[in-house]
């Protein structure tokens, strides 16, 4: 499974989304990064079973 972290970062003022230890991308909300962090993860997941 993918370990997904979502942390502020004060410098941006953005949520920066982590997927497995890795900065995906930033988000202007949490709400947001959440969203974007699950759609990426449906992607990756369903590209691998298709595969």
């Amino acid at each position: 499974m993918y370990r997904k972290m979502i942390v502020y970062d004060r410098k941006t003022g953005d949520f920066a989304m982590y997927l497995d230890g890795e900065l995906v991308g930033y988000a202007p909300t949490y709400l947001e990064a959440e969203t974007r962090l699950n759609q990426l993860v449906y992607q990756l997941l369903t590209k691998t079973g298709a595969a």
